[in-house]
């Protein structure tokens, strides 16, 4: 299989890097490696948001702002290249078509952000679509897609299986809410459902088994078209 996936910043650096973590991801995504290609997006998480917080200080440029977010993307995407060792490219790839050259050499592709207007996860998604990969696992701070947010409401139900028809809707109604802020936003699964993408979505839980994931033994959310 070819597999991507879209680690989310916050699992990978929740205040410091998550270095116990970065260590157990990096031994998996090795691992998997070893059957399958393998290509990976790092995102910002609250570093990054942290430092577009302070940028609105000096200057209103919402694309200055997202210049600063991809940085940061980048330098996360560093940690885990360092983490990788040999089997990463050393590079953080910033093209879609260079993550293919670096898939063919069989060394594992490691992006952050791109362009300004589009978050880490958009990039994971156009990626999958680009690359015509078999499965897109998206791992993040809650454990699959729920009906409603799961951080405000104690009833919130977890989604076994959901349609990507599915989860544009709630990923739409997530954006349209003041602070709203769902597992993928709105665009990523708008990717999602139109290149078909099989993707799973995962907490940090699930990532320190990613062998397993890959598989289909996860307590998160399958989304299929």
């Amino acid at each position: 299989m070819r597999i991507v996936f879209d680690i989310g910043g916050s699992v990978l650096v929740p205040d410091d890097p998550d270095i116990d973590f970065i260590k157990a991801i990096a031994y998996e995504l090795v691992k998997i490696s070893e059957d399958h290609e393998v290509a990976v997006v790092v995102g910002g998480g609250k570093v990054s948001r942290k430092y577009i917080q302070a940028a609105k200080t000096f200057t209103p440029n919402e694309t200055f702002k997202d210049y600063i977010g991809i940085h940061i993307t980048r330098a996360n995407a560093m940690l885990l290249i360092a983490a990788l060792g040999e089997k990463a490219y050393p590079f953080v790839i910033q093209d879609f078509r260079k993550a293919w050259e670096v898939i063919q050499l069989k060394k594992i592709p490691i992006m952050g952000g791109t362009h300004p207007g589009h978050t880490t996860d958009a990039v994971a998604t156009l990626l999958a679509e680009y690359l015509q990969a078999d499965l897109l696992v998206v791992i993040t701070n809650v454990d699959g897609v729920y009906d409603s947010d799961p951080r405000k409401n104690p009833n919130a139900r977890k989604l076994e299986r959901v349609t990507t028809e599915g989860l544009v809707e709630i990923a739409m109604e997530a954006e349209s809410k003041a602070g709203g802020n769902g597992v993928v936003d709105a665009l990523a699964a708008k990717f999602i459902q139109r290149g078909r993408i099989k993707t799973y979505i995962v907490g940090k839980g699930d990532a320190y088994h990613l062998f397993d994931v890959v598989k289909g033994r996860h307590n998160g959310t399958v989304v299929e078209p």
